[in-house]
């Protein structure tokens, strides 16, 4: 009974870890390639009794194709590029107070868990000054004249202001 237990949870372990190792060939190879990335080659591995085939002799063959120098007959795994990406467009996000150069860094920060855990934050404060502000204006402080009146365009600026 402990063994299969045992068996179970190592086998998710490794589903786990396979797919962080997976997450981190795809961003630091494929995603964000530098001038001294190497090319991935992907292998098709969701059918074991087909190993020989179509992992082992593939990986042999495009090792052998480096070591001699010569280029592999597989093709290696390239992620989608937009053209119309600029790498030096300046964003600036005024929730985060933070600087952002190019488009992929800028929907990756928008998409990031400190931004989305900012926003929450600003939205929360957002909506405790406006329930504060109709707290008090509900207040019986309320029906007595203000000390100066102004235009009805000036109250609704300061209004504004204090949200």
């Amino acid at each position: 009974m402990f063994r299969k237990i045992g068996i179970e949870a190592l086998k998710q372990v490794t589903k786990k870890y396979a797919r962080k190792q997976n997450r981190w060939v795809k961003n630091r190879f494929l995603s964000r390639p530098g001038p001294s990335a190497p090319p991935v080659y992907g292998l098709e591995v969701s059918d074991v009794s087909k190993w020989e085939e179509s992992v082992l002799k593939p990986a042999l063959e495009i090792v052998q194709s480096f070591i001699q120098g010569r280029k592999p007959t597989a093709t290696p795994i390239k992620m989608p590029y937009n053209e119309a990406e600029n790498k030096r467009s300046y964003h600036k996000c005024n929730i985060c107070d933070r600087i952002i150069i190019g488009d992929r860094e800028w929907a990756a920060h928008i998409k990031s868990k400190s931004h989305l855990n900012q926003l929450k934050k600003r939205r929360r404060l957002d909506s405790d000054a406006v329930n504060t502000m109709e707290s008090q204006s509900i207040s019986p402080d309320h029906n007595k004249e203000p000390k100066e009146k102004g235009s009805p365009e000036q109250n609704d600026q300061e209004l504004k202001c204090c949200i």
